[in-house]
């Protein structure tokens, strides 16, 4: 049987990047291809919300990246990044990453693809207080969410404080002094360095 994944990411979608540090952190080969969404009309096929990340695994559709890398961790020839001990720990803190980039997400959209006298301010300041709430319980959550090897909820987190730093603001280290210092710390890995985000295409 075939074995070819391949991979339907954006330059610059933090969930896009979560699936590409497993793959690479569980050493899963696949085929990466950076695609402008608005201009991929052949997704619908697979993905009729047109969304990334989007994998074809043998002709099959996995969409969602929680179910992408659930699925790499399955098919993965090493120890499940998954800690069987704080499984659901695990997997709400992982859902609260999942917030804070779809808030960050929309407040980069909402300024700017939207022109400023159409803009909400409103939806815009509750975007920003939920990203910054979320990153302030997880620091308080840190001290269960750090080990020495590399697990699912620290990669998720990971992709959501440094695309917060990207699209939003990095003032959110001034109150989470660990999360801070841990990010610096876990960004120069090869996993990290190689994932940056890239040019984005215009909004359309």
């Amino acid at each position: 049987m075939s074995n070819e994944l391949i991979f339907y990411n954006g330059p610059t979608s933090p969930f896009g990047r979560k699936c590409k540090i497993v793959a690479l952190i569980l050493k899963i080969e696949h085929k990466e291809e950076k695609i402008n969404i608005y201009k991929s009309k052949f997704l619908d096929e697979h993905n009729p919300l047109r969304q990334v990340p989007t994998l074809i695994a043998n002709g099959k559709t996995i969409s969602d990246s929680d179910n992408i890398c659930l699925y790499l961790d399955e098919i993965s020839s090493f120890d499940s990044i998954y800690p069987k001990e704080r499984y659901w720990d695990c997997m709400t803190i992982i859902s609260v990453t999942n917030g804070i980039m779809e808030n960050a997400v929309n407040r980069y959209i909402e300024m700017s693809a939207i022109s400023e006298d159409e803009q909400r301010k409103k939806a815009i300041d509750r975007y920003e207080k939920k990203i910054l709430r979320s990153i302030d319980w997880i620091e308080n959550k840190f001290d269960e969410l750090y080990s020495d090897k590399i697990t699912m909820d620290q990669i998720a987190v990971a992709c959501a404080l440094d695309y917060t730093s990207f699209r939003f603001t990095k003032e959110w280290g001034n109150k989470n002094p660990k999360l801070k210092a841990w990010l610096k710390n876990i960004s120069k890995n090869d996993f990290m360095i190689d994932t940056k985000p890239g040019e984005s295409f215009k909004y359309e």
